[in-house]
């Protein structure tokens, strides 16, 4: 009896220990709120006062969101709760707590019904502290569940095999799981199999029980069953998110079937990084503690070992938890993989029970009551450093970079709606931005509460939801007070910021401003493509001569082809929707081409005015008059930069060249005075016009300068790997991160021949994460460099000192070419140049890395003026 009390004292404080774990501030960590997880408290919230989902549907069986089924338990249990305490983040995300806690005790009830109570504490506890589970026990998505409904079926299995009469309440149990996700349609009959194979001799011995069990099972699972059949549209988004092609051939697919499985197993995934979707898990965190790991390796071997068959059927769990996932894309993912987590616990718990049982071995009981004390103590303290920094990690710096982007968890919707509405009645209208969102209709009828009869009759949110490129969908007759991102802010000239939304990481996740007016765009242009672009060297490669345009026949990638107007929906130009249907090998979505866009521009004055352009991060060369107006491609991101260039009185010929890789494809342009207003006394039309405005370009001073390989030995680095990925492909590199200690990554240039100005040019790699760094030359501090968020060309100058940085693309970081801009003074002649980049300040996770290329000026094929060119830095970002 007293042992007894023991083990309930102690499964007591694990169960409270893991409730307050689930419950502690899950209204606001994780930070944001995903719109799966709005759309499981709208429904919820729907269903719980009204009985109607969002799409007027009484009592639903599924609900349809989001171009799929969101399923049953999950969303009645918010019912629940929602009904009873509000709709906001806490009542959403608490069933998936509240199931979190009870899996805990479900797997406690089946570790002792299998082996004995001792095994289930063990087991419980060390699901409560599985980053796995505490991480999808504080968001509200669906799996959490289904891991319960399946172990308390398990339970009642073991019950069964023990002689209860409990066959039935298990089949339900795991009826019930398709209900809730749709992964269980493949891991629970496999499970299934292997019970019935190892337990076939009891089933037949038992067969009234077994009858009655199937019944159930047919009876659980024919509504669902019957709901696809009247409903296929259910399908689609298994179909979507399946890479499997029955049309294509089976062996590379069964090849890429065995990798994708044995990925749920590496350490990798559940001992080091875990899933790599930065809303499924912790940045530098397994799914699983590396404390679990020897015990489990125990607990495997124990459970082949024993005489009883279910400790097989835990192996046998194991082996089915990835077959539906690995089926899947994302691979390895946490959340399709999610039934795996309570077997990993249940087996780590076996094996911590079998290591005490082994210092049973020693015959003196005090000796080993001491032993086995120490060893949980040692196992404790183990457990509890790594724990403790998981929760250091997840509660501070989790949410810092978790909470923001459409990737993430959509920080900012509740802070924007909440100041939006009070000021309702002071505008025309009120609007959401499209640019870079997930589902944001849901978010202002989750906040607002909206009935959904009410909604049902007039499909009226309360907001226009409009990417504010699409001036044809919404007017300014009179002010709008709008939500956007701050880049959006480049299509408006007159506005004012009432309020900004910071993520908790400090990052500008929106605006709302007042908008009054919208600029104004180059909006006609003609279209010639498209033209090869393997292995993104189609910037290298001149396929027609800017110089002698005309509306002649042009030979393309896939044929003839011709000057055609591009049809816009919007300001932005988009080449992927104009090019849809060009690409034979990509229909749909255009990869690895390029195109010609031109414009005319007239105007009736000769004057300076300045070209400002954005696009989707693509290369872009441009040309005003057949006169070249970028020294090399220019990376065209989302924040502007612009260029002075001259008009000529009469029509000047704008010509774009840029090469698409993969994504989007899109760029937008507009010529504005130096303040950014609009340009006067200008025209504009989709032609090539018989005569423009002749063009002559100022030669670049490059006499007194020369050109080096800027890498040719390494001397001092922390990292290192003989192929690290690059815009070119890879090779070996070597880096420092700002966390080692005396970081620094120094390395020699190729020995300049001359003693005069210097510019060192050489292949190299930055971190994603921007931090500050420091840049010697031969010893000597030279200047400073902040590597900020945005992509694109980056310069930084100190005196006669110049370092830039061209951004080529993502490679395990960012990727291109580094130009180190160095005085004569510093130059001997035949003597290699000592260069060293310090990173400083910043995030501890911030890099730099060189290259072992030793060919970037050929490979490249930069000539001086370019280099000049690039150095002088003639295109500069926009004034914010």
């Amino acid at each position: 009896m007293e042992r007894r009390s023991v083990r309930i004292t102690l499964l007591a404080i694990v169960l409270l220990g893991a409730t307050v774990l689930r419950l502690y501030d899950l209204k606001n960590v994780p930070g944001g709120f995903f719109c799966d997880e709005a759309a499981f408290g709208y429904n919820g919230y729907a269903i719980g006062k009204t009985g109607y989902d969002e799409n007027g549907r009484f009592l639903p069986l599924l609900v349809w969101s989001f171009g799929g089924y969101k399923n049953t338990v999950y969303i009645y249990t918010t019912a629940l709760t929602t009904r009873l305490f509000g709709a906001d983040e806490l009542t959403t995300r608490l069933p998936a707590a509240l199931y979190g806690v009870g899996s805990i005790w479900a797997l406690y009830a089946l570790g002792s019904a299998l082996f004995n109570p001792w095994v289930g504490l063990f087991a419980a506890a060390f699901l409560t502290v599985a980053p796995w589970h505490l991480h999808f026990s504080r968001i509200a998505f669906e799996m959490t569940p289904f891991a319960f409904l399946f172990t308390l079926g398990a339970y009642f299995l073991v019950r069964f095999v023990q002689g209860r009469r409990t066959l039935v309440p298990a089949v339900f149990l795991c009826a019930l799981c398709p209900y809730n996700y749709a992964i269980s349609t493949v891991f629970v009959p496999l499970f299934f199999l292997g019970f019935g194979l190892l337990y076939l001799p009891t089933l037949l011995r038992r067969w009234k029980e077994t009858l009655l069990a199937i019944v159930v099972a047919i009876a659980t699972i024919t509504p669902l069953g019957i709901f696809y059949r009247l409903n296929p549209q259910g399908a689609l988004y298994t179909q979507r998110t399946t890479w499997i092609d029955l049309h294509e051939p089976w062996k590379p697919q069964l090849l890429r079937y065995i990798d994708g499985y044995k990925e749920f197993f590496l350490p990798r995934f559940l001992f080091e990084h875990g899933d790599n979707i930065s809303r499924h898990s912790v940045r530098e965190f397994g799914e699983l503690l590396p404390a679990f790991a020897p015990f489990l390796v125990l607990g495997i071997v124990a459970a082949l070992l024993r005489r009883e068959r279910f400790s097989k059927l835990l192996v046998w769990w194991l082996i089915c938890y990835p077959v539906g996932a690995s089926l899947l894309t994302e691979i390895p993912s946490a959340t399709r993989s999610f039934i795996g987590v309570p077997a990993f616990c249940l087996l780590a718990g076996l094996g911590l029970a079998a290591a005490l049982w082994m210092l049973s071995a020693v015959r003196w009981r005090p000796l080993v009551l001491t032993l086995q004390a120490a060893a949980l103590v040692a196992v404790g303290y183990f457990v509890g450093i790594q724990f403790t920094a998981y929760l250091r990690f997840y509660f501070n710096d989790y949410p810092k970079y978790s909470a923001p982007t459409y990737g993430g968890f959509q920080y900012g919707y509740r802070d924007s709606i909440q100041f939006m509405e009070p000021l309702r009645k002071q505008y025309d209208r009120l609007m959401i931005t499209a640019t870079e969102v997930n589902q944001p209709q849901i978010f202002p009828l989750f906040y607002n509460r909206v009935d959904p009869i009410e909604y049902m009759k007039s499909h009226d949110i309360g907001y226009l939801i409009a990417d504010p490129a699409f001036y044809s969908e919404y007017s300014i007759n009179k002010p709008i007070l709008y939500q956007l991102r701050t880049q959006d802010l480049s299509y408006f000239n007159d506005y004012d910021i009432k309020k900004r939304i910071v993520a908790p990481g400090g990052q500008e996740e929106f605006v709302i401003a007042e908008v009054r007016s919208r600029k104004a765009f180059l909006n006609k242009w003609l279209g010639l493509g498209l033209y090869e672009n393997e292995n993104n060297q189609g910037t290298k490669t001149d396929f027609i001569d800017v110089k002698k345009i005309s509306k002649d026949r042009y030979k393309g990638a896939y044929g003839d082809i011709y000057w055609r107007p591009i049809s816009q929906r919007n300001v932005r130009v988009d080449l992927n929707s104009f090019y849809a249907v060009a690409d034979p090998r990509h229909p749909g979505n255009p990869e690895f081409v390029c195109a010609y866009t031109a414009t005319s521009v007239h105007s009736t004055v000769a004057q300076k005015v300045f070209l400002e352009i954005a696009g989707s991060g693509d290369p872009a060369q441009l040309w005003l008059n057949g006169q070249s107006l970028t020294a090399w491609p220019l990376n065209l991101g989302v924040t502007p930069i612009r260029k002075e260039i001259a008009l000529g009185v009469g029509n000047n010929l704008l010509v774009v060249k840029s090469c698409e890789g993969v994504g989007d494809w899109y760029f937008i342009a507009r010529l504005t005075d130096e303040q950014g207003h609009d340009a006067p006394n200008i025209t504009f039309d989709a032609e090539i016009p018989a005569e423009i405005v002749p063009a002559e370009a100022a030669p670049l001073p490059t006499a007194d300068m020369q050109l080096i390989e800027g890498f040719d030995s390494i001397v001092r680095f922390k990292h290192t790997q003989s192929s690290y990925p690059d815009y070119r492909g890879g090779t070996e590199s070597w880096w420092s991160y700002l966390q080692d200690p005396e970081s620094e990554v120094v390395w020699m240039s190729a020995a300049p021949s001359v003693k005069k100005r210097t510019i060192a040019v050489l292949t190299a790699s930055l971190s994603e994460v921007p931090f500050e760094g420091e840049l010697y030359v031969n010893g000597k501090f030279v200047l400073p460099f902040a590597l900020p968020e945005e992509r694109g060309v980056k310069s930084w100058t100190s005196g006669a000192y110049r370092m830039t940085f061209i951004y080529k693309g993502e490679a395990g970081g960012r990727t291109g070419v580094l130009l180190i801009d160095i005085p004569a003074d510093q130059i001997t002649p035949g003597k290699p140049i000592e260069l060293r980049v310090v990173p400083a300040k910043g995030d501890q996770g911030g890099w730099f890395m060189v290259k072992s290329y030793k060919d970037t000026l050929t490979y490249e094929g930069f000539t001086p003026e370019q280099v000049v060119a690039m150095v002088k830095g003639d295109w500069q970002p926009t004034a914010k």
